[in-house]
Parts: structure tokens; C-alpha cells; sequence
């Protein structure tokens, strides 16, 4: 539900800084027509021929940086802020299937318990 919501947004707030490039970061990676779709102090939220992705500024090459007005102490600060929510949110969504399991586990102990009362039931009659 949360990426269904993400790429809502994303598709609405589509400012395309550069339409059709193809980028190589300083580790060997391509991304081919690319589009931008966000960008952070840490890093460029893309789509491309493959799909979509999130990349960090300090592997752009410098013309890219320079582009994106990158700083590093700033890139630090956001790329902190982000690992902390991408904790947390591991953490909610853990606590959600966590939920989901002992939900699923209650209703088969009743169910079990539903087929034996059943089953006693039709052995008395």
C-alpha cells in the first residue's frame, strides 16, 4: 500500500531535469533515458529503461553533482534521516506481519476448534 502510495506521488510531481540521458556513476552502473523524478539532498529518485531507481549524488559523476547542487555535509544529514525512517519502517512493518501471523494462527486454532466441535456433533447423533 505504502509504494502504491509512493508512486502516486512520484507520477504527480514528475519535474523531469533531464529527459533521455544516459548516466554512468563512478561505479560502473548505466541508467539509460533517464528521467528525474525527485531529488534530495543525498540522492536523485529516477526512472529509466530498467525501471526505477534511487541514486545517490556522491556516485554521480561531478557535471551531475554540480547539476543537483550536491554538498556533502548536507547529503550526510539527509542520508542519516533516511537510513532512521527505513528503520522504523522495518520496524511498523515487522510489528504488521507479527500481527497478521498470530491473527492468522487465532483463526485456525478456532477453526480446528469449530471442525472438532462439529465432528463430536455428528458422533452423538
Amino acid at each position: 500500500m505504502r509504494v502504491f502510495f509512493f508512486l502516486i506521488i512520484l507520477l504527480g510531481t514528475l519535474p523531469l531535469y533531464a529527459a533521455g540521458e544516459s548516466w554512468t556513476t563512478t561505479d560502473g552502473k548505466t541508467y539509460q533515458e533517464v528521467k528525474v523524478v525527485r531529488v534530495e539532498d543525498d540522492a536523485v529518485t529516477i526512472l529509466c529503461k530498467d525501471g526505477g531507481a534511487l541514486v545517490p549524488i556522491a556516485k554521480l559523476p561531478p557535471p551531475l553533482q554540480k547539476r543537483f547542487s550536491y554538498d556533502p555535509a548536507k547529503a550526510k544529514v539527509a542520508a542519516a534521516a533516511r537510513a532512521d525512517q527505513e528503520a522504523q519502517n522495518a520496524k511498523q512493518l515487522q510489528a504488521e506481519i507479527d500481527q497478521a501471523q498470530k491473527l492468522k494462527q487465532q483463526q485456525q486454532i478456532l477453526n480446528a476448534k469449530q471442525v472438532s466441535d462439529a465432528k463430536a456433533g455428528t458422533a452423538t447423533h
